[in-house]
């Protein structure tokens, strides 16, 4: 069911938390062309999801995750306070990984532990234990999920929901890859098929874009914009949740040891 999978890995602008806010993904493919966490995907856990992206290390995370056996994410190691990933014999896409969770609600993954990245909260969690048993739980959940590298123009057009999340006009300084033509974003959205869901924060004009909600950030609160194109129930994921599409379900939480 709707929220089953949790995040694989914190990400700036992550959808996850939200997901529920847009409209539930029909059945078949779920594509985001701009995947970074993939919140949308992972929150419905569709049968069938392509990410892209432009930015090598989100894709080599993905492809990680995608590939990687339970056991192998429980013997990653824990970082002292000042220790760095390059120090760790695991591979790079793991170091990504690792370096998300030192990192939260950032564009990109950090090298070194510091003392505020051990803190915990409530319903936060840091890379530890925790982390590594809840990911090792869903890997297996995600076989069925492709990832390339490449602009969104190379999407195939094969996917029934699209979930378009670009870099914000305002607020996508902080990705690494930043620049995009929304005059040309916006017409590739309208010519799409399927049923569309693009994401923006309120002030944007690239299209016709109607208000969602306010919610809370990483840097405050954003006032959320969408366009929706195609013949969806307008009712947000958290009216009704069911007879939706879903991919495999979730086994029991791994021990680690």
């Amino acid at each position: 069911m709707p929220g089953e999978l949790k995040p694989f890995f914190p990400f700036y602008g992550s959808k996850w938390r939200d997901a529920r806010r847009y409209p539930v993904p029909r059945d078949g493919v779920v594509c985001e062309p701009f995947a970074g966490s993939a919140g949308y995907a992972t929150y419905f856990n569709p049968r069938a999801v392509t990410l892209l992206d432009l930015d090598p290390i989100i894709v080599g995370v993905w492809s990680y995750l995608i590939r990687v056996t339970p056991a192998e994410v429980l013997a990653l190691p824990d970082l002292a306070v000042g220790e760095s990933v390059d120090t760790l014999p695991v591979p790079q896409e793991a170091k990504w990984l690792i370096g998300f969770w030192l990192n939260r609600g950032s564009a990109q993954p950090k090298k070194s532990r510091t003392a505020f990245s051990t803190r915990t909260e409530r319903s936060q969690l840091v890379w530890s234990e925790r982390a590594r048993v809840r990911i090792a739980a869903q890997v297996e959940l995600i076989r069925h999920w492709k990832v390339s590298q490449g602009s969104y123009e190379t999407a195939p057009r094969d996917a029934e929901t699209w979930f378009v999340d670009p870099p914000y006009v305002d607020k996508g300084r902080y990705y690494r890859f930043r620049s995009v033509d929304y005059a040309a974003l916006g017409a590739w959205c309208r010519d799409l098929p399927g049923f569309v869901i693009v994401c923006e924060q309120d002030g944007a004009t690239w299209l016709p874009f109607e208000p969602l909600a306010t919610i809370k950030s990483t840097r405050g609160t954003s006032a959320e914009v969408t366009f929706l194109r195609g013949p969806f129930d307008r009712r947000a994921a958290s009216w009704d949740r069911r007879h939706r599409p879903q991919g495999p379900r979730r086994r029991p939480p791994l021990q680690a040891g």
